[in-house]
This record gives structure tokens, C-alpha cells and sequence, in this order.
């Protein structure tokens, strides 16, 4: 038989295999048809998945690893590659986030009052109590709101009971961002010694309540007199408990009253 001329010509439009069926048969066929294998997932999943022995790393090690991943720009990536929180790290399993927060929190600075700063900054008082004995660091702020100071400034028997507990506290920063008992204060102020007394005392009393604290930092903005009248009085209660009072940077400078000794960062 001559060949014809449509052999060796290809279909542009075939016709779907599905539509040469009847309904019937296309239906019988669907039933019977095995189903479909994917091979390529079976063969990944089959593959051992191996993970760095973490646990197995010196304390120290690990104390490292934590430190790089909550505190710097580092952070760490997932298995799927994309960068976590930082804080991420604490839901790992049980013993990371036991190890993990001891590290976070044994590493930062918490306030005992809040001030209106408008900064984030945490309350030791706002912390769970699975983490309240990791904290080492407390710190005091005086200064703001010094012509009407807040009622919650103040030792109550729950905070004295929170802060007692807190037995590996060791060291307590005062900062004093103002000192109201100078000269240009003398308007506004309810008298010269209100505010002097009133820190005084609610210094006297965190430390009644706290006696395993051992050193105690000082420090203020710039142009706070290191001498003046509030620094003097919450040093002397440091010092009527037996605490070491160590100093910030200090400058001589001159002003309109005389020579002084400010705070200089």
C-alpha cells in the first residue's frame, strides 16, 4: 500500500484520552486505578535526619550560644531556614527554656517602681514567679514626678514579700534623674526637703526589706551634683545598712552656686 501523506504528521489538537470513553468506562476506570505513589516523598522521608548533639556541650558553651542568640543581632534560623525570634530559643523543650531564661533574665537590670519615661522597661514585680529568683540586678529611679511622687511608689507588705524572696539579687542601681532641692526648683517644689526625705525613706525601706543586697551603684544625668542634697541622703542610708556605695563618673565643673562634683557619663 503507497504511503499517504498524513503519515509522519502530528496532531496539534488531540483528542483527551478521557473523552474516546464513555462515562461508564471512565468511571470504572477511575475506581480500579491504583493510586498514585509519590516516590520522591517516600525516599526524602526514609533519609535519617541528624541533629548537633546540643545537650552534649559544657555548660559554658551553651551559656555562650544563649547569650549570642537573645542579645545580639546574630539570632538563629529554623530547620527552614528562615531567621526566628529571638526569644524563640525558650520554646525549644523544657530544659533550653529553663537554661535559656536563667541567662535572659539573670542578665538584665529590672526596676522596682515604674516612672513615666515612656520606655518598656520591665517590673521585677510584673515578672512570673518561676523567674522572679533568676533575676541578680534590680534598679531604683528617682527624679521624675518629684512634686507629686505616685502611691505605688512605696514598700507594701506583697512587694516587701516579693522583694525578700529575691535572695540572688546582689546589686541595686539608683539612678537620679533629677535633684529638685536646688535653687531654680524653689517655685514649683512643695518644700526643700520633701523629695529628699520622701526617696530617702522609700530607699531605707527597699533596703529593710532586701539584706542580702551587698553593693549599691549611684549613678544620674549629667548636671546632677554628686554632693548635693538627694544623693547625700540616699548614700548615707546605704551606708547606715553596711552597703558598699560604689560611684558613677563624676566631673568638676563650675556653675552660678560654686564649684561642684556632677554626675558625668
Amino acid at each position: 500500500m503507497p504511503p499517504s501523506w498524513r503519515d509522519g504528521l502530528v496532531n496539534a489538537f488531540p483528542i483527551p484520552q478521557d473523552r474516546k470513553k464513555s462515562k461508564k468506562a471512565l468511571k470504572s476506570s477511575l475506581v480500579t486505578s491504583p493510586p498514585a505513589v509519590n516516590v520522591a516523598s517516600e525516599v526524602v522521608s526514609t533519609i535519617p535526619v541528624k541533629t548537633f548533639p546540643f545537650m552534649d556541650l559544657p555548660a559554658e558553651i551553651r551559656n555562650d550560644v544563649y547569650s549570642l542568640v537573645l542579645f545580639t543581632s546574630v539570632g538563629y534560623r529554623g530547620l527552614d531556614g528562615r531567621k526566628k525570634s529571638r526569644t524563640s530559643i525558650l520554646a525549644v523543650d523544657k530544659k533550653i527554656h529553663l537554661e535559656a531564661s536563667y541567662v535572659l533574665y539573670s542578665s538584665q537590670s529590672f526596676r522596682i517602681f515604674p516612672i513615666q519615661d515612656f520606655v518598656p522597661y520591665p517590673l521585677v514585680s510584673e515578672l512570673r514567679p518561676v523567674y522572679r529568683p533568676m533575676v541578680t540586678q534590680l534598679e531604683m529611679t528617682v527624679g521624675s514626678s518629684w512634686t507629686n511622687p505616685p502611691k505605688t511608689w512605696r514598700v507594701s507588705k506583697l512587694l516587701a514579700k516579693r522583694l525578700g524572696r529575691l535572695t540572688a539579687v546582689q546589686t541595686l542601681k539608683v539612678f537620679v534623674t533629677l535633684d529638685p532641692s536646688g535653687p531654680m526648683f524653689e517655685k514649683y517644689r512643695i518644700s526643700p526637703d520633701f523629695y529628699t526625705g520622701f526617696c530617702g525613706d522609700l530607699f531605707r525601706d527597699v533596703l529593710g526589706v532586701m539584706p542580702h543586697i551587698q553593693l549599691i551603684t549611684m549613678d544620674g544625668n549629667p548636671s546632677i551634683d554628686s554632693t548635693g542634697p538627694l544623693v547625700t541622703r540616699l548614700r548615707a542610708e546605704a551606708e547606715a545598712k553596711g552597703k558598699t556605695v560604689l560611684m558613677g563618673k563624676t566631673k568638676r565643673i563650675a556653675t552660678p552656686d560654686g564649684v561642684q562634683m556632677v554626675f558625668w557619663q
